[in-house]
């Protein structure tokens, strides 16, 4: 009896053993496969380094950013700096989290995250050596070496001076025709020390113009309105201005209205990912479609931009494109029934039947007689200010002047509760009118092609009368006026679009912010 429990006993203890081994190898086996998918760092620094000989211009920094790729999980790693190859170029000042630079090397402690918790950079700041010229260079070598993975070597060239490219200023526009295809000169300048060795093009329009040639050297958005043109053999020398070749072509399309484009120039592969232009310009976005044109080029400009104005700084330079449109914006009217004393909920508005995007949109909501509004559209998000309201009244409650901006298509409501004081059965009434396509003077104009649909009751009753004006003010002396003549126009406010909210940082307008300045934004 002892005996075979003792077998049995035996038996137990090889099966617990056989599983526990099993188990281990098993472990052992994720953690290899784990290690196997773990990719390790890599070097992402950018290849140039312009250490500035003069005052600091926008996007121009004495900061290096030597960066990493990582997609692991949190590692320790030790970086190695050799600047003996920069000697007499430029001198490692200081670095950021710790780091304490010596010439000629150095080593600093740094941990590494997921690219998702932010970029892993050491960020060290140069400045010129002692008796440094502008196209001095030198080697500046480094070796990351993380905690269990392979070390990862890099290098970077570094010059005394710097590239400073400014494009020209693109002249005011003739209005053009829809659909209408047009060139964009661009002249660049290299006011700078050092040559320009590789050139950047950002091109970017408002969603109602496109490339009408996709060159073989740009990348384009779906839509075509962002173009990132790479020239990486152009070279400019300090001083002298080149042409770009062939000229950028454009076409409006049908909505188009008053169309803004935009267009810079930096040296190649002088940034890296921050702080600015070209940050995103120089890595293609993956997202982008090569073109398949004949590739663009620079020429030397045979005037040497005699009579052009080149922009100041590095910030691309805007132009104005007007064009010749039309829109039908339609008044929507509204109808209650009800005995005196009522209340009821309505919704007026207007659509916009295009085919321009216009600017913005003006809707006059004038309440019949026989009724008070007891409720406007309010946003509870908008400054204590009337003016930061939905929609602003001056003679009591009378009227309400509402604008916004909307597509083409796009229906807009206002929600206003009134309540029945008589058995007045005069309507109200809507009236629209689209302002011009752009803010301030010189705005382009948009054309109403249908008038007659301009205006829209606010019935009260069948056949009730129809009131466009307001009755004179008991008291003030202020006479009854008509629609779109004493109404104030609203600037800037936030609306209700659609059944739902825009914020007020939509209340600029149409205006289209440069994609790279979002993300530049957003990496601040």
């Amino acid at each position: 009896m002892f005996g075979t429990r003792d077998r049995r006993r035996a038996v137990v203890v090889r099966c617990v053993v056989a599983m526990a081994l099993t188990l281990m190898t098993a472990l052992a086996g994720v953690g290899r496969a784990t290690a196997a998918a773990e990719r390790g760092p890599r070097d992402i620094t950018q290849d140039y380094f312009y250490v500035p000989l003069h005052s600091q211009e926008p996007y121009t920094s004495d900061a290096l950013g030597l960066e990493f790729a990582y997609d692991g999980p949190p590692r320790n790693a030790e970086l190695t700096v050799d600047a003996a190859g920069i000697d007499g170029v430029a001198v490692v000042a200081s670095g950021a989290d710790g780091c304490r630079p010596r010439m000629p090397s150095f080593t600093c402690s740094k941990q590494l995250h997921p690219d998702s918790k932010g970029w892993n950079t050491q960020e060290l700041k140069l400045r010129p050596a002692a008796g440094a010229r502008a196209g001095d260079s030198g080697s500046l070598s480094y070796t990351l070496k993380p905690e269990g993975l392979p070390a990862v070597q890099g290098s970077l060239t570094v010059i005394a001076g710097r590239p400073e490219l400014r494009v020209s200023e693109g002249a005011a526009r003739r209005t053009t025709a829809v659909g209408e295809t047009f060139g964009v000169p661009i002249v660049i300048r290299n006011t700078g020390d050092v040559p320009a060795r590789g050139v950047v093009l950002l091109i970017e329009g408002t969603a109602d113009l496109s490339a009408a040639t996709r060159h073989s050297n740009c990348r384009y958005a779906e839509d075509a309105d962002t173009v990132q043109c790479l020239l990486p053999d152009a070279v400019i020398a300090p001083g002298e201005t080149m042409r770009v070749k062939p000229v950028l072509r454009v076409r409006s399309s049908r909505a188009a209205l008053a169309e803004r484009l935009s267009y810079g120039a930096w040296s190649f592969r002088s940034s890296g990912r921050h702080p600015g232009p070209p940050c995103c310009v120089d890595d293609p976005d993956p997202g982008l479609t090569p073109g398949q044109g004949t590739p663009l080029s620079l020429t030397p400009d045979p005037t040497g931009g005699k009579g052009m104005t080149f922009t100041t700084t590095p910030e691309p330079t805007e132009v104005k494109v007007p064009v010749r449109n039309t829109a039908d914006i339609e008044a929507i009217g509204a109808a209650l029934r009800g005995n005196v004393g009522t209340t009821h909920r309505i919704r007026i508005g207007y659509r916009n039947n295009g085919p321009a995007v216009t600017g913005e949109i003006r809707t006059v909501f004038i309440a019949p007689p026989g009724t008070e509004v007891v409720r406007a559209p309010y946003d509870p998000e908008a400054e204590e200010e009337m003016a930061d309201q939905v929609c602003r009244t001056k003679n009591r409650g009378r009227s309400y002047t509402c604008s916004q901006y909307s597509g083409v298509g796009q229906k807009v409501f206002y929600e206003f509760t009134l309540h029945t004081t008589s058995d007045d059965t005069r309507s109200g009434c809507v009236s629209v009118s689209a302002r011009t396509g752009a803010s301030g003077p010189g705005g382009t104009r948009v054309k109403d092609t249908e008038r007659s649909n301009d205006t829209a009751p606010v019935q009260v009753a069948e056949n009730g009368t129809v009131s466009c004006a307001l009755p004179e003010e008991d008291g003030s002396g202020v006479g009854s006026w008509a629609v779109g003549t004493g109404i104030a126009a609203l600037a800037g406010s936030a609306l209700l679009v659609a059944g739902h909210r825009r914020r007020k940082a939509s209340r600029s307008g149409p205006t289209p912010t440069p994609r790279w300045l979002t993300r530049f934004e957003r990496e601040l």
